[in-house]
């Protein structure tokens, strides 16, 4: 995957693919009346999401430089330092946690070695500082009980209990006069992003409104000439809603590269945006030309800078010492083998924002993947309730799942590799869980009701492979999962389910608030990653699954007449990642199967809000038009409506199975002397009150969720809504 990828990233949306060419001409023509020695031009550099990447890394297709590693990163600011004085480095969060091997080894000490020698201004607090807790962020902080002292200072204004070892902002002033002011804040959604509990002494409050305050109060003030925010979230959603006194944004965490030039704020302000991506793929710059003497950005624009071309510099020594004293630490322990004859690989999810650019590995947490399927299975067949009873149901959450797992070419896996899989030192458990529960687990997974700092619309879990689902993605939210299974048989309501993950997740982690109904969890033997080697030396050959275990599927809302063709609406048919797409599908409603191509783009510009489609369901879409036939299942219901079930089977391997309970409800021909059932209903079993469901379900048609399609919300079985306690 080569660094190059961005090269067409400097304009990853809309608005700022309309207004490069005027932004670009107004940051390199200056206004006119201003004589050009009021005029400097401030480079403002910022790296986002480093996690511990302080290696350089080459891209073993491409041969291109993917990472700069913190020696090229060194090398290069030193150069550019010099070539204008009136420049400086930031960091964004996440600096450490979910790191590398070579990193987290070691306690991320040799991080916060490598970070020092960059000399940043100041750093973001990120969610992943506070991975181990606010006892150890101060003991980095303060440089005691082993871990490496920070050289630099951690901002967040709207996060309370952490007294001096955080500030609000950090004010510099160039060698030109200009006073920059940088505000340091994190979205307030970390509580779920941590084990629950770990920050009960914390506080995050909603940053945006304390933001632009604090922004107007330091021009007022005098304090500062030039205000960037740091926000530790999403830079394509919180860029429109900076006011008219913030002139610039460096954003992060989703680990997504953007450049923004020149783009409406909350207020007409005009103003640019940037964050740089993650593991020092790229390097952020925000240009700024000020007028000294109105104190005013004349223009700003957004640029990247590509690994590759950061590498170009050369390496730091001094920086390039501290990585290879890290890299020699733990190479002995990294490189034993702990599974052989591993033949595939397992990747996570991606998508693209434009048909020009390379998918990002692991950018897409919103979809099922061939990663965290195996992941669940290891769950699964590790977690033991008793020695020979493996837990019911294996889940793990996809930002657990921070590397893909490529086995070298002799398929050999090292633990160097399933630590960088699995970085977070997770303990492992199980809970006890009501199939109604387990119901509700699944429908937490789409996280846009929760907040508006949430920038990713959907958290997928992994599910163990005897777990199948279906799900309607234009219903409410709350009221989407339509089918449950767990080995072959609906999923029973009211009985008991031990489902078996890493303790994050199972105490509530990522949201998943149903978990907690399960009590304390019961941990058993191991950590995450030491079960994940444990399972590929177990299973030699292990290959990922060719078919989803997640299927999207919009039906009609209302009974139709035997013999009608009705829309069926198919979403998420393939993986993302990995050579297994579904090409083409058909579906049966009783009768001859339709057909249609499959359509499997990766291309999602709403990546981050309720709309998106891939990073909630994944690629693989279809439309079929499907002939209904209702055959005998009339026989002895006249007038009243039965249940005909729905296939679906791509090229790969069956999706829905007519004993799923998904299917459409058909009504009936009156009898001829106009006797029969009276507004009864009738489906797989029978199952009474599907017309007080109808009418539920009509009365959220103006409610429909974004993520949904354009056709109608699928008609809720009486099976399928008695098994699942709907």
């Amino acid at each position: 995957m080569a660094c190059r990828k961005y090269a067409a990233l400097g304009a990853v949306a809309a608005l700022s693919l309309l207004t490069w060419p005027l932004s670009a001409q107004a940051a390199d023509q200056p206004n006119e009346a201003a004589g050009d020695s009021d005029l400097v031009t401030l480079d403002l550099y910022n790296l986002t999401d480093v996690h511990g990447h302080i290696e350089q890394e080459v891209n073993p297709k491409t041969h291109v430089v993917d990472h700069a590693g913190a020696a090229a990163m060194g090398c290069y600011l030193k150069k550019v330092r010099a070539e204008n004085p009136n420049s400086q480095f930031t960091l964004l969060g996440d600096n450490i946690g979910a790191s590398t091997f070579t990193s987290g080894i070691l306690n991320d000490n040799p991080t916060v070695a490598a970070l020092n020698q960059l000399k940043p201004l100041a750093s973001t607090l990120g969610n992943h500082e506070l991975d181990d807790g606010t006892a150890v962020f101060k003991h980095r902080v303060d440089g005691a009980d082993g871990y490496e002292k920070l050289g630099f200072p951690y901002l967040a204004l709207n996060v309370e209990g952490l007294g001096s070892y955080l500030g609000d902002y950090k004010i510099w002033q160039s060698p030109a006069g200009v006073k920059v002011a940088f505000i340091g804040a994190i979205a307030d959604d970390v509580q779920a992003k941590v084990s629950p509990g770990l920050l009960d002494d914390l506080t995050f409050k909603p940053p945006l409104d304390m933001i632009n305050q604090t922004a107007k109060e330091l021009k007022d003030s005098g304090k500062a000439d030039v205000v960037i925010v740091m926000l530790d979230d999403d830079t394509q959603n919180n860029y429109p809603k900076m006011g008219r006194y913030v002139d610039g944004l460096m954003g992060g965490d989703t680990h997504v590269p953007y450049t923004f030039t020149a783009v409406k704020g909350a207020e007409g302000n005009t103003l640019s945006a940037i964050a740089s991506g993650s593991y020092m793929d790229n390097l952020a710059d925000l240009q700024l030309t000020v007028n000294k003497q109105t104190k005013k950005v004349e223009s700003s624009k957004a640029v990247l800078i590509p690994a590759a071309e950061v590498a170009k510099c050369g390496e730091d020594a001094a920086i390039k010492a501290i990585v290879d004293k890290a890299v020699a630490e733990s190479k002995e322990a990294g490189d034993k083998v702990v599974a052989t004859g591993v033949t595939s690989s397992f990747l996570r999810g991606v998508f693209a924002q434009s048909a020009s650019e390379a998918p990002v590995a692991g950018s897409n947490r919103g979809v099922e993947s061939s990663l965290g399927d195996l992941v669940a299975d290891v769950m699964r067949d590790q977690i033991r309730v008793a020695p020979n009873q493996p837990v019911d149901i294996g889940i793990i959450n996809a930002g657990g799942l921070r590397d893909d797992l490529m086995p070298n070419a002799a398929g050999q896996v090292t633990y160097k590799q399933v630590f960088q899989v699995l970085p977070f030192t997770n303990d492992v458990g199980y809970v006890t869980l009501k199939g109604a529960d387990v119901k509700q687990m699944l429908e937490e997974q789409w996280k846009t009701h929760l907040t508006t700092q949430n920038s990713r619309p959907m958290l997928k879990l992994g599910l163990s492979s005897n777990v199948s689902y279906t799900y309607d993605p234009a219903r409410p939210y709350g009221q989407r999962i339509t089918s449950v299974t767990v080995n072959g048989q609906p999923l029973d309501p009211a009985k008991s389910y031990t489902v078996g993950s890493v303790v994050f997740l199972l105490a509530g982690g990522d949201s998943f608030d149903s978990l907690k109904k399960g009590g304390t969890p019961r941990l058993t033997t191991g950590l995450d990653r030491d079960l994940l080697g444990t399972y590929l030396a177990n299973h030699a050959g292990v290959a990922p699954r060719p078919t989803k275990a997640s299927v999207g599927v919009t039906l009609p809302t209302q009974p139709v007449k035997d013999g009608d063709t009705v829309t069926v609406a198919l979403r998420g048919l393939s993986f993302t990642e990995g050579p297994a797409k579904s090409t083409t599908v058909s579906a049966t409603l009783g009768g001859q199967a339709a057909s249609a191509d499959v359509d499997n783009t990766l291309v999602e510009p709403h990546n981050s809000d309720e709309t998106s489609i891939i990073t909630t369901d994944g690629s693989g879409q279809a439309t079929l038009k499907v002939k209904v036939a209702v055959g005998n299942r009339c026989d002895g219901h006249a007038g009243q409506a039965v249940s005909v079930p729905l296939t679906v089977s791509s090229n790969l391997g069956e999706l829905v199975k007519a004993d799923t309970g998904l299917g459409v409800q058909v009504t009936c021909a009156a009898a001829a002397d106009g006797t029969g059932g009276a507004g009864g209903t009738e489906g797989a079993g029978g199952t009474e009150g599907t017309a007080g469901s109808n009418t539920h379900h009509a009365q959220h048609q103006g409610k429909l969720s974004k993520t949904g399609t354009s056709a109608g919300y699928a008609l809720a079985l009486a099976l399928a809504l008695t098994a699942l306690g709907g």
